[in-house]
């Protein structure tokens, strides 16, 4: 075990890798420099009803303002709190899996999700498995699952099935799921760790797969580009609201997420798997310390459990040294940044496969 340079216990090394600084705007940027623009103009009382005017047109931009925080937030950090599961959606047409082509309709990606579930249990790969799961930061976190497992090669390790199996708003109970879907036997399991993941009330889910398919529907992988990120004031609205709107809702399903979060991992292992408790990505260079309370928390719990089932806890939060552009928010990465994390995250891959006997040998 090594200590990372925020204080975070790991259990392998880490290397820091330079990163290509980029800029970016978000269209509801335009929408909050507008606002404040109508907001921060003068008036003068000509008469009762123009007097009137600018009070009404304030309010209206305040509760504009207001809703469109509240779609970000929703948008970027928010976790489902109900037990339903999204629906499963297939697409008929073929593509090379890894995005989908010009005037091509794209599958969700909880139906790119399930879509490879079903493809890998009705025909269990010869190569080892590697998954990684989590939520739309997860999915944001690779380059594409190609060149994730080329990348793999290039570092050292063996030809590989490697999937990002991230989607939007994912539970740690569908986590379990998956896992009880996926074919049994040697696997290592990237169990996405942030703060959205432990705000779902969500304790047990189930899962509908689709007909095995080959190839994979088109999909997009991505959401955000480096080409439209977030103003600096945005981003920094988004902290602000999260501790105003989801900070109560990570205390009251806290208990609940980490019971679950455990159960993930006994359900890993008694399935021969390799689970590996795995930071995502998060813009300190924006947040500072102001969520380290709720951080330090899930931390914690991550350290006990690593410690309690010997598994290992993996961050690349300091070591990766991402600046604000490589975000387009608070939680997901865009082109600089993934490229930073996907190299790091490779070459954790390459040592975890060594240790585990998964790449014709075992490190002793």
């Amino acid at each position: 075990m090594t200590s990372s340079a925020d204080g975070l216990l790991l259990s392998g090394k880490t290397t820091s890798a330079p990163v290509a600084v980029s800029r970016r705007r978000d269209p509801s940027a335009t929408v909050f420099l507008k606002l404040e623009g109508t907001l921060g103009i003068g008036t003068h009382r000509r008469s009762t009803q123009s007097a009137a005017r600018p009070r009404v047109a304030a309010a209206l931009a305040w509760t504009a303002c207001l809703l469109v925080v509240a779609a970000l937030l929703g948008a970027c950090s928010a976790q489902a709190t109900t037990g339903g599961v999204p629906a499963t959606v297939v697409a008929t047409g073929s593509s090379s899996g890894e995005a989908a082509a010009a005037g091509t309709a794209s599958v969700s990606d909880w139906a790119h999700v399930l879509q490879i579930v079903a493809n890998l249990k009705a025909q269990p790969p010869v190569e080892p498995v590697v998954v990684l799961f989590g939520g739309s930061a997860a999915r944001e976190s690779t380059i594409s699952d190609s060149n994730w497992r080329w990348q793999i090669e290039v570092k050292g390790g063996p030809a590989t099935a490697a999937y990002n199996l991230g989607a939007r708003n994912r539970t740690l109970a569908q986590n379990v799921a998956i896992v009880q879907a996926l074919p049994k036997g040697p696997t290592i399991v990237y169990i996405g760790i942030n703060l959205g993941a432990f705000t779902s009330a969500q304790k047990t889910a189930t899962i509908s797969l689709p007909k095995p398919v080959t190839p994979l529907p088109a999909y997009k992988q991505h959401s955000y580009s480096q080409s439209k990120i977030l103003s600096v004031a945005n981003k920094k609205r988004l902290v602000r609201a999260w501790l105003a709107d989801r900070y109560p809702v990570f205390k009251r399903n806290y208990a609940t997420s980490a019971g679950v979060l455990e159960k993930l991992v006994k359900v890993c292992r008694q399935s021969g798997m390799r689970p590996v408790l795995f930071e995502l990505p998060r813009n300190t260079a924006i947040i500072g310390h102001q969520l380290d309370a709720p951080v330090s928390r899930y931390r914690k719990t991550c350290q006990a459990l690593a410690k309690k089932y010997d598994i290992p806890y993996v961050s690349f939060v300091a070591q990766a040294k991402l600046p604000n552009s490589s975000f387009y928010d608070l939680w997901h990465l865009v082109e600089p940044g993934r490229t930073v994390w996907q190299g790091l995250l490779s070459t954790k891959t390459v040592e975890l496969l060594k240790k585990y006997d998964m790449a014709g040998g075992a490190t002793p």
